[in-house]
C-alpha cells in the first residue's frame, strides 16, 4: 500500500512539475515576443486598486486602450508603487500589447516575466519533478511488520538417556 501511495504522489509531483515548467517557458517566450514585436498604444487609467495583506501590498492598475484593429481592450496589471501613486484615474498610460493577441497587454515597463524568474522557477520545478521521479521509480521501504519472518518450530532432539 505504501508503494502505491508513493507512486501516485511521485506521478503527481512529476506531472505538476513538468506542466508548470512548460507553462513558465511559454509565458517567458510570449512576454519576450511582446517586448520585441509588440505594439504600443496610449491607454487611459480606468481605476486603481490597492490589495493589502498583512505582509504585502499589490498595486493594480485597470486601464483601457484601443489597438490598431480598433476594438477597445481593457486590462489590469500589477504595477510598481511609484507608478501607481503617480497616475490618477483618467491619466494616459503607455500600453504594450501583443500583435496577434491584443488582450495580452501590460503598462509599459511592467508585467514581463524576466529570464531570472523563469530560470529560478525552472530550478524549483525540475527539483519537484526529480523528487517525484524518485518517489515514482524508487522502492518504498517495507513496513516493519512485513519484514518479520515467521519462525517455524523445529523439533529439538533430546539426548537419549
Amino acid at each position: 500500500m505504501a508503494r502505491l501511495a508513493a507512486r501516485i504522489l511521485g506521478a503527481t509531483f512529476v506531472l505538476l512539475g513538468l506542466t508548470f515548467l512548460v507553462m513558465t517557458w511559454r509565458t517567458y517566450r510570449r512576454d519576450t515576443r511582446i517586448v520585441r514585436e509588440g505594439l504600443h498604444a496610449q491607454g487611459t487609467v480606468l481605476r486603481k486598486e490597492l490589495i493589502a495583506a498583512s505582509d504585502d501590498r499589490e498595486y493594480l492598475l485597470h486601464y483601457a486602450f484601443t489597438p490598431l484593429e480598433g476594438t477597445q481592450q481593457k486590462g489590469q496589471h500589477a504595477v510598481s508603487p511609484e507608478l501607481w501613486k503617480r497616475l490618477r484615474v483618467g491619466d494616459p498610460v503607455q500600453v504594450l500589447y501583443g500583435r496577434e493577441e491584443p488582450s495580452r497587454s501590460y503598462p509599459e515597463g511592467h508585467g514581463v516575466m524576466t529570464l531570472g524568474l523563469a530560470l529560478f522557477l525552472s530550478v524549483v520545478l525540475v527539483l519537484l519533478s526529480l523528487i517525484g521521479g524518485v518517489a515514482l521509480l524508487g522502492k518504498a521501504v517495507p513496513d516493519a511488520d512485513s519484514q518479520r519472518v515467521p519462525r517455524i518450530a523445529t523439533p529439538t532432539r533430546h539426548p537419549s538417556s
